[in-house]
């Protein structure tokens, strides 16, 4: 969502950490770049001149005057400041009552139905009793799509009696009660355009259940619209937050950094993709990191935990410290970094890497499918003994996995390459050689979750 800005604004950053001396003339220059920036990135007006005044005014302070680091406090400032634009603190979900109900609303394809789904999947793994249903009176395909979804996430779908919307959340409501549901997600109907009946309809769903929060769905594609959509479900519906979807979509993203700071209705969540599982908690701290190029290494610690099996993870980490790590291995770790979003979603989160935007689009994921192929074309022996892999085992090696043989031949040498290099990292000096990649990482007790080396 913010690829272009964090371009930019991470450019910027490169040169003022490189700065021993910056001067009003230099910060100045500076924050002129930066307001071009937020506003090729769409960001509202409004806020672009209150980010830039504020950054100003604390730039030009006595804490960077006798900063021997100039550059670096201008830089914490940024991201101090973008940090507050954003929403401030993180805002964790009110599920104190039970049953508490989360109202999700917006305008028809916003992605409701499809974020309720990813909502429950959410709350499910922090150990909530999650329950779905729909009051969208009016369309019986929007109710059959969450009761679909609901499958998919493994959670029950409650039918609401009555009709209309309220009769439909009400009825809902006592069945999650009865049924000892923590939460119920609560999907209401869309319209094309903002209008006075969907305002009614949201407002008296609210009244006869008593949502616990209100959320507000955003297509992330919308732009400067965004703000104007939430100013008005705002004003009719008290709203507690909002979510982003399709934040993956090639957009310039300034809605989500200005919508919290426009309207004071904070985001929430973002969807990042279309699987189920491509949905994160907005914390507006980390994303000024993101934003700025600093990376996001408490957001991969909390994707290596969600994603990685961790008894897996041991097996292997074990098998590296004998240097018995076999084809098959390789195969589950190389699906392990694709769960975590491949190379690039990885690199992407990595303190210091300083990885241009353009160039994190060229890396594909596409020859690490093509290596896991091959290695579930080989039969168990094979795995656990490439050298027993001649030429005709290696031609129906590459027959079934769609490949060529010169592909084989090179996955098989990188894979010798890797094991020598395991061989290499036994004892201490392997353990050493972990401690000190932990370390550049800022991840001095190693990453939480994952085996010890």
């Amino acid at each position: 969502m913010f690829d272009s800005l964090t371009t930019k604004l991470g450019n910027i950053a490169n040169k003022l950490r490189g700065s021993a001396r910056v001067t009003e003339a230099d910060l100045d220059a500076t924050l002129r770049e930066m307001r071009m920036a937020l506003l090729e990135a769409d960001v509202a007006l409004a806020v672009v001149k209150h980010l830039l005044a504020a950054v100003r005014e604390r730039a030009l302070g006595a804490d960077v005057a006798k900063s021997l680091q100039p550059g670096q406090v201008i830089i914490k400032i940024l991201h101090d400041e973008l940090a507050v634009v954003l929403g401030g603190q993180r805002r964790d979900l009110n599920t104190s009552k039970i049953p508490s109900v989360i109202m999700l609303c917006g305008l028809q394809g916003a992605g409701k139905t499809t974020t309720a789904g990813k909502l429950a999947k959410l709350l499910t793994a922090q150990g909530k009793k999650v329950a779905l249903t729909s009051v969208d009176a009016t369309r019986p395909a929007a109710r059959e799509q969450l009761q679909i979804l609901a499958e998919q996430v493994n959670v029950p779908y409650l039918h609401g009696e009555g009709n209309s919307p309220e009769k439909m959340a009400a009825t809902a409501l006592k069945l999650a009660r009865t049924g000892g549901h923590h939460v119920l997600i609560l999907d209401t109907a869309g319209r094309q355009v903002v209008d006075a009946a969907l305002m009614a309809e949201i407002q008296a769903v609210e009244k006869a259940v008593g949502t616990t929060e209100r959320l507000l769905v955003l297509d992330a594609m919308t732009g400067q619209t965004a703000l104007e959509i939430a100013e008005t479900f705002h004003k009719s519906v008290p709203l507690t937050g909002c979510i982003m979807s399709k934040t993956d979509a090639d957009m310039r993203g300034g809605a989500a950094l200005s919508v919290a700071f426009s309207t004071g209705v904070p985001v929430r969540y973002v969807g990042t993709g279309e699987k189920l599982d491509a949905f994160e908690l907005f914390d507006p701290e980390r994303m000024a990191g993101r934003i700025l190029g600093q990376g996001d290494i408490v957001g991969l610690v909390e994707k290596i935990q969600a994603n990685v099996d961790h008894e897996q993870a041991e097996k292997a980490a074990q098998k590296m410290r004998k240097g018995k790590f076999d084809l098959m291995d390789f195969a589950e770790q190389m699906g392990q970094m694709q769960n975590m979003g491949g190379i690039s979603g990885i690199m992407k989160m990595m303190p210091g890497m300083n990885v241009p935007q353009e160039a994190l689009g060229q890396f594909d994921d596409k020859p690490i499918k093509r290596m896991q192929a091959m290695v579930y074309s080989m039969t168990a022996k094979e795995r656990t003994y490439p050298k027993l892999i001649n030429g005709s085992r290696k031609k129906r090696i590459a027959a079934g996995s769609g490949t060529s043989v010169q592909e084989v031949n090179k996955m098989l040498k990188q894979f010798a390459q890797m094991q020598k290099m395991m061989k290499k990292m036994k004892g201490g000096k392997g353990k050493r050689m972990m401690q000190a990649m932990a370390g550049k990482m800022g991840l001095g007790g190693g990453i939480p979750g994952m085996p010890k080396f």
